[in-house]
């Protein structure tokens, strides 16, 4: 077993031609230099997010929890027999109060398939209410969201309330507090909430004032969708969403100005929300046939995944195929600056703590401006020049991205020029091993996969993993065969 650094840049990618320039050669030695001295090639990724980013780096595809399998389980009636179904048709046979559905607005997909959902549950549409959570984080995007509204307002929900419409960081940032209880406050009284029936002038308001959609406080459409008794909530989830405040301000309001017995509410969702034993998944629990956990069970490689605190909890969800667990060859460490700056420290977590492999996430995806993310690139690169002297001759070191950003940003916080940070699409992948020289070896082509694939590959030999590491006659006969391939 040979020791394996994974370092992740997560939000970093091959810059498109409508991007801002981001790379120097100056700013990026280390990362200049082993792109031209070592293994290195451009991987596709369709993610652009933490979440989607570790689901293709663990299971290889997007395709599990997404519309098309509701989709598919509607149109083959499997949801009859669903244990979580049958509660949710008992809880409300007979029932005339309100269901509220909260819903992430990001494509016409999810319009069409909420529209499926409501009709198999046979609801009438006056009793739905939907609120929209917007998690869009580019300035250009309003006017997709206006047409996702106008679609979802002259389709079959034309009966149907939108009841409030709000950024996703209300719910999910911890220092918004304030906003978390005025959400809270609008859904319990909406007579002082904001009313906007021309949501266009709204939305391009919020443009104008440079506000992304993800960070828009709460506003509403329509008079009549505040809380009563006995009213039901669905949370509209295809992924790990993070819901925990929303849920409180429903189950446990800071203000209500009505009286309502919140123990009448039945709060449901499609897919588990973390450590909430309040809510009901109406989906079965589903798992991904092949997953991280379960590769580095089966090549026996141990493992520590450095990573932020707020991303934790999804990435060991994505990593167990979609549960909960803690998988016997995984460890998390918190990871900080000082720590990936520490030459000392890291020598003896890469080399003394029993590790084979050591996967260490930083990224830029978080940052606010372009000047701050050359910064952090800038010290990103610090950290990779320490690592490349560590592991130096006695591990692989494996530098590339799960993910790329495409964002427009403010190049500086003291200026109100913008530009446009396009990553989206490709990553770099850079293979550091003396077994595998640019004379013998390559990286061929593949996708998000791969990079843990080669990862297990440096680790054990043994591996059978897919892995980017080709011997060069055989890159080049693979190569010579998908061309004779297209000619016929």
């Amino acid at each position: 077993m040979k020791k394996t650094v994974l370092f992740l840049i997560n939000g970093f990618g091959i810059e498109k031609k409508d991007s801002y320039s981001i790379y120097d050669a100056n700013a990026l030695p280390t990362l200049d230099k082993m792109m031209n001295n070592n293994l290195y090639t451009s991987i596709e990724s369709s993610a652009s997010d933490y979440t989607t980013g570790y689901q293709l780096f663990s299971t290889g595809t997007l395709k599990t929890n997404n519309y098309a399998y509701l989709n598919d389980l509607i149109e083959n009636n499997k949801l009859i027999d669903n244990e979580s179904f049958k509660k949710f048709n008992n809880d409300n046979i007979g029932k005339v109060s309100r269901i509220h559905f909260f819903v992430h607005l990001n494509s016409e997909d999810v319009i069409e398939t909420l529209n499926k959902f409501v009709k198999y549950l046979k609801l009438d549409m006056n009793r739905v209410i939907v609120h929209f959570i917007l998690n869009q984080s580019n300035l250009a995007e309003y006017k997709s969201i206006t047409t996702l509204i106008n679609n979802f307002t002259f389709s079959s929900f034309k009966a149907t309330n939108i009841g409030l419409i709000f950024g996703e960081s209300i719910i999910t940032d911890s220092n918004n507090l304030e906003e978390q209880k005025n959400l809270a406050r609008i859904l319990f009284n909406s007579k002082s909430g904001e009313k906007w029936p021309e949501y266009a002038k709204k939305l391009n308001g919020l443009s104008n004032n440079n506000i992304l959609p993800i960070n828009i406080p709460p506003f509403c459409i329509n008079d009549d969708f505040t809380v009563k008794d006995n009213d039901t909530f669905i949370f509209f989830n295809f992924s790990k969403c993070n819901y925990k405040s929303l849920i409180d301000g429903i189950m446990s309001p800071p203000i209500v100005y009505k009286t309502v017995d919140t123990t009448t509410l039945q709060l449901y969702s499609l897919f588990p929300i973390d450590n909430e034993t309040r809510v009901t998944n109406l989906l079965n629990n589903i798992r991904a046939s092949e997953y991280m956990a379960d590769y580095l069970d089966k090549t026996n490689v141990n493992t520590a995944i450095l990573t932020d605190q707020e991303n934790l909890n999804i990435i060991n969800y994505m990593v167990n195929g979609f549960a909960n667990l803690l998988p016997p060859k995984i460890k998390y460490l918190l990871s900080n600056k000082e720590l990936l700056a520490n030459k000392e420290q890291m020598q003896k977590l890469i080399f003394d703590s029993g590790y084979d492999l050591i996967i260490i996430n930083t990224r830029i995806d978080n940052l606010k401006t372009i000047n701050e993310i050359k910064d952090m690139l800038h010290t990103i690169d610090s950290y990779v020049a320490i690592l490349e002297e560590l592991c130096q001759e006695k591990a692989t070191l494996i530098i590339s991205s799960l993910f790329g950003i495409n964002k427009e940003l403010q190049i500086s916080s003291l200026s109100p020029e913008k530009g446009l940070v396009n990553f989206y699409g490709s990553v770099p992948c850079i293979v550091v091993n003396s077994t595998y020289s640019k004379e013998e070896y390559a990286l061929g082509f593949g996708t998000v996969i791969n990079i843990l694939g080669t990862a297990l590959k440096c680790c054990n030999e043994k591996s059978k993993y897919p892995t980017l590491i080709k011997q060069k006659n055989a890159l080049f006969k693979s190569l010579k065969e998908k061309l004779e391939q297209l000619k016929k």
